[in-house]
């Protein structure tokens, strides 16, 4: 994990975001980063160059539903999925490697290293010449869906659980990561 410089906290921020689950406003904890005022409620940090500052922004999408990193947000999260993959897997791995750079999708630069990333995450596993491994579609599919039903003490987020990427999205990244020699 890059703990050296000042894009730690944003990363944090978005993978503690990502951990998605249904609550009220009124359940949210005092260090939540929501502003009631702004459209979706939810802000993010925006480095302010040159000044070792941050800036809060509104965020596209409204993580007010989702538990936090927070020592305060007592919220329950949704019990890990299984879930079977009806093949053919019928994913589109351009569009899996956009969804895997999308900061309101996947994001999986954050976590892993991908082909021709500069900034690339360390936290996850390398994701370089994925298709070496010959790892089932549905191995992959659940994974992504939810690799808490693997690994409860996963830090992964549970896309498809929480509703952050579609069946067709995740079949999209699973293409894409099959992709990769």
């Amino acid at each position: 994990m890059r703990t050296g410089n000042k894009f730690f906290g944003l990363t944090t921020f978005i993978v503690g975001s990502l951990l998605a689950m249904a609550a009220s406003g009124s359940d949210l904890p005092a260090d939540f980063a929501a502003n009631p005022a702004a459209v979706n409620m939810t802000q993010q940090p925006k480095v302010v160059v040159n000044s070792g500052l941050l800036e809060w922004q509104p965020f596209s999408r409204d993580l007010t539903l989702w538990p936090s990193l927070s020592y305060d947000d007592k919220r329950p999260t949704p019990k890990p999925r299984l879930v079977k993959l009806e093949e053919p897997l019928n994913g589109d791995p351009a569009r899996g490697r956009e969804l895997a750079m999308a900061r309101d999708k996947g994001y999986c630069i954050v976590c892993h290293e991908l082909p021709g990333e500069v900034w690339a995450g360390t936290v996850g596993a390398l994701l370089l010449k994925f298709k070496q491994h010959n790892y089932p579609n549905e191995l992959v599919f659940q994974q992504i869906f939810d690799s808490r039903a693997f690994n409860p003490i996963s830090v992964m987020p549970p896309y498809g659980t929480f509703g952050i990427l579609n069946e067709q999205e995740i079949r999209d990244l699973v293409a894409y990561l099959q992709s990769l020699e």
